[in-house]
């Protein structure tokens, strides 16, 4: 006997979520229909209608008599004005061919009849002669008649008719109810899967770790014999998990931050798509330069994003070197003055000049992000104090702004990644500055600290190792 071929992992689920989805349809496209069959068809109003006629047949006949009992204030004229309207109605056509599909088509002519016999005896005889009631009765009494056999047989055709619209309702419901529970099911044999899933993964996870756990073992036992190819191997197995970590967490702030900018773009481009015709060149310039701002957005997400991941796989190794923070700080001015042709830094240096034991490249990263947030979340028209000193061991740069402040509560976690604090919003960022600056002051042995008071604005301090003495090449450019 042939052996038959596995059943994929994913096609039991697919299935289900197959199923799912056709209950769901199902369930929606019934009580759609189920919607459309309550509203009211004019063609089925008819009883109303009829109604309003007899009512007006009847208010006529009771003109006709008081009239000729003296009563001069009655006006059977437009009594019967009245009930030729209702009449009219009937003879619309909607209305009409309901009646014609009940077979009352010659009552509803009948009663034409009469109405039209009715207003010629009146319009046709002289004086009050008009109004006798041994004249206008017999044509009445017929209308009357024709009226009363029409609305017996329109109320039992809406009985009928409202009955088997319950009993299609009922079956409807029936229906609906099943496909909720088939839904019901589908979703139950999913969190069967899911749960069968996790319990797969947490036992291979558990063999995973075993088996390392025993191969760790093993090289342990025979390390004194192959302590060149151990130390090799854990070289590789470092190197490894580094990149892991690096793509593991680069592929998590990704997933993340990159919505907003795509959400943008794409939104942006549709609608130069749809519409681009109808856009001037400003606008259509203004919407090109949007759609620029959100890409520049998403290149700065990747920098942070990189920087980030390298630094979770612990990718970055401080070249360290004896350094003018000084130096550096106006280096970095005159880079932000020629980049933006901003003015507002404004840039102090205490005595002695402050010599910094660091990374130079990544020092200028640290307080680039600092100076930019400063000038991003501080008024357009306050300048940005930056100050550098000596503190014992140590040498300090401060990053000072005169904007709105942060609430003493948010100041403990705006080094936390993505964190951004509540008056920051509709200001473009990732939350992975202050993070990432942090970092990587503390691989160079320094730190970071923050203190703001709101209403007033904030000081960052960038701390990093004091460089003593200075020696020849130590200093580099």
């Amino acid at each position: 006997m042939t052996r038959l071929r596995a059943i994929p992992p994913y096609a039991v689920p697919s299935l289900v979520i197959v199923a799912l989805t056709a209950f769901l349809a199902f369930a929606l496209v019934r009580l759609f229909q189920v919607e459309q069959a309550m509203r009211v068809n004019v063609d089925e109003n008819m009883l109303w209608v009829v109604t309003q006629a007899q009512v007006a047949s009847h208010r006529l006949d009771q003109a006709v008599n008081r009239r000729a009992l003296g009563n001069s204030a009655e006006d059977p004229e437009l009594r019967l004005d009245i009930l030729s309207s209702r009449l009219t109605l009937m003879d619309d056509g909607p209305q009409r061919r309901y009646l014609a599909a009940e077979g009352l088509e010659p009552r509803l002519d009948e009663a034409l009849a009469r109405m039209q016999a009715l207003r010629e005896t009146i319009t046709t005889t002289p004086g009050e002669a008009r109004f006798a009631p041994e004249r206008l009765t017999p044509h009445l009494d017929a209308l009357m008649a024709s009226l009363n056999r029409i609305a017996n047989r329109v109320m039992m055709a809406e009985w009928e008719s409202t009955g088997s619209r319950l009993d299609t309702y009922r079956n409807s419901l029936e229906k609906v109810i099943a496909a909720i529970v088939g839904i019901g099911l589908s979703g139950a044999i999913l969190v069967m899967l899911l749960v069968s899933a996790l319990r797969q993964r947490r036992a291979a996870q558990r063999g995973l770790m075993a088996h390392r756990d025993r191969l760790e073992e093993e090289v342990e036992r025979h390390i004194y014999r192959y302590r060149q190819a151990a130390e090799a191997l854990a070289q590789a197995l470092d190197r490894e998990r580094g990149v892991s970590e690096f793509y593991h967490s680069f592929a998590a702030m990704v997933s993340h931050q990159f919505r907003t900018p795509l959400a943008v773009i794409d939104s942006g481009l549709q609608r130069l798509l749809r519409r681009h015709h109808q856009f001037t060149p400003e606008q259509r310039s203004e919407r090109y330069a949007r759609l620029r701002e959100a890409v520049a957005q998403m290149t700065r997400l990747v920098e942070s994003s990189l920087t980030a991941a390298r630094l979770d796989g612990k990718q970055v190794e401080p070249s360290m070197g004896r350094h003018s923070l000084s130096g550096i700080v106006d280096h970095l001015c005159r880079l932000q003055s020629e980049a933006t042709g901003t003015q507002r830094l404004e840039a102090q240096h205490g005595t002695p000049e402050p010599w910094a034991w660091c990374d130079r490249a990544l020092t200028e990263q640290v307080l680039a992000n600092l100076v930019n947030n400063a000038l991003k979340y501080s008024p357009g028209d306050r300048p940005v104090r930056i100050t550098t000193a000596r503190e014992g061991d140590r040498v300090i740069c401060q990053v000072t702004d005169f904007g709105p402040g942060i609430p003493a509560d948010e100041q403990p976690q705006l080094f936390e990644r993505f964190y951004r604090g509540s008056n920051a919003t509709g200001t473009d960022g990732t939350g992975l500055g202050l993070n990432i600056a942090r970092h990587l002051a503390r691989i160079q042995h320094g730190d970071l600290t923050l203190l703001s008071t709101p209403d007033e604005g904030t000081r960052v301090t960038l701390w990093l190792p004091a460089a003593d003495t200075k020696e020849a090449g130590d200093e580099q450019p």
